[in-house]
């Protein structure tokens, strides 16, 4: 053995440049296989990682603004949820419904905690928003129901305010100011990785009080289908549940603009369609970049044969067996496909690892007024590591089929033809 892999890279050796262009189309159909699909997993993972943790069989319901005159209103008016509508749509549409939140968006406060201040973002929210959207805490509580009856002045605050504010301690127990108004912090909520922009949770009731002057409005209900809903049930709910609404606010039940549901489980549906073509898309210019590859390897065995007629010749004139003949090109074909498959599949994971380094820090030097920062496009573009092991080993796998066919040739040829054909 140890004396065929001398030979071998003897060989090889000595043809530098036959080996080199033939390396190299291996080295490169497998990079090229590693960063396209790599680029495809990040760009899966950026636009998946924008429904956040959110569930899936989840959506939200917003006001808006009328597009069309109706019953006797103005054409263009501006319609809110409000706290009881809540209740209408668990009552009336529960076939459907399984559990419902909301929130309230207000304006931006300065916040600060002794001699530090941050600009936040300021949300009042029921206790069962969260599992909802999926936030999860990391030290203390999120907002409970005694909250939201007695209207305490307590804050849920994000990452971003603690490593402002509080220098990365936990700040549960803590007071911070927002304007003139105190609030206790019980909880702390873990950040999405590229969001920037700080934010405040307070009671949905609380906030209502100070900063809505007790207008009942809502900036968005949150909901969770039943179990048994399907997606062509979904359809049927958004329009029963607009025409209910239209009634309740004199709005055109046609008028889309107005109610408008956000469902998380056909825009789930519609991404991973198209997530699917996509991966389709890449394996077939891998695969094809890979087959380019295969047929270099092909195209320098029979090269290599040619010119080994004569050294071949006097292999079997001195008893090389035709087996021994066949496995030592089928060796070579081996090793080169082995050793800058190797090289191509690392140089493509340090380049997906690289981008990958390149995007975190990005995000950890963003600036927190870019609210763009919070959108992720792409994100962790790395690959599992068996499927650059497989690509590989395929590859491997076509470089012994593609010396075997030379091989098998090498191996037929008589000896006086070899040393004939040398003269």
């Amino acid at each position: 053995m140890r004396e065929l892999l001398s030979e071998i890279f003897e060989s090889l050796r000595q043809n530098k440049l036959r080996t080199s262009l033939t390396g190299f189309s291996v080295a490169w159909g497998i990079f090229m296989l590693v960063v396209l699909l790599g680029a495809g997993n990040g760009l899966k993972n950026g636009l998946m990682s924008n429904f956040g943790s959110q569930m899936i069989n989840s959506g939200s319901i917003f006001g808006g603004y009328t597009t069309v005159g109706y019953g006797g209103f103005n054409r263009y008016r501006e319609v809110f949820m409000r706290n009881e509508d809540l209740d209408i749509i668990m009552s009336e549409f529960g076939d459907y419904v399984k559990d419902i939140s909301a929130l309230d968006w207000y304006n931006s406060a300065t916040v600060r905690y002794e001699n530090m201040t941050i600009t936040s973002g300021m949300r009042g929210v029921t206790p069962e928003i969260g599992p909802m959207l999926g936030e999860e805490i990391l030290y203390g509580r999120y907002i409970n129901s005694i909250d939201m009856k007695l209207r305490r002045k307590t804050a849920v605050v994000d990452e971003n305010i603690v490593k402002v504010l509080f220098k990365g301690e936990n700040p549960v127990g803590k007071t911070l100011m927002a304007g003139d108004i105190p609030f206790k912090i019980v909880g702390v909520l873990k950040t999405e990785q590229y969001s920037t922009w700080p934010n405040i949770l307070i009671p949905l009731s609380t906030g209502q009080l100070i900063y809505s002057k007790g207008d009942e409005k809502l900036s968005r209900a949150t909901f969770v289908f039943q179990d048994s809903v399907t997606e062509k049930d979904v359809p049927v709910f958004e329009q029963a549940l607009r025409t209910r609404m239209s009634k309740k606010y004199g709005f055109s039940p046609d008028d889309m603009s107005v109610f408008y549901i956000w469902n998380n489980m056909e825009n789930y549906k519609s991404v991973m369609t198209v997530f699917r073509a996509l991966t389709i898309f890449i394996w077939m210019i891998g695969i094809g970049t890979l087959m380019a590859g295969i047929v270099g390897v092909a195209n320098i065995m029979l090269v290599t044969v040619r010119e080994r007629t004569f050294e071949i010749g006097i292999r079997k004139a001195l008893g090389a067996s035709p087996r021994s003949v066949v496995g030592m090109i089928i060796a070579e074909a081996v090793v080169i496909t082995a050793l800058f498959g190797y090289i191509g599949m690392c140089a493509g994971v340090g380049v997906m690892e690289g981008v990958n380094s390149y995007l975190v820090a990005s995000a950890g030097n963003a600036d927190p007024g870019d609210i763009f920062s919070s959108i992720s496009f792409f994100k962790d573009p790395t690959l599992d590591i068996s499927i650059v092991v497989s690509a590989t080993a395929v590859l491997m796998a076509a470089g012994v089929i593609a010396g075997y066919i030379p091989a098998r040739r090498a191996a037929r040829v008589k000896t006086i033809d070899a040393l004939r054909d040398s003269l």
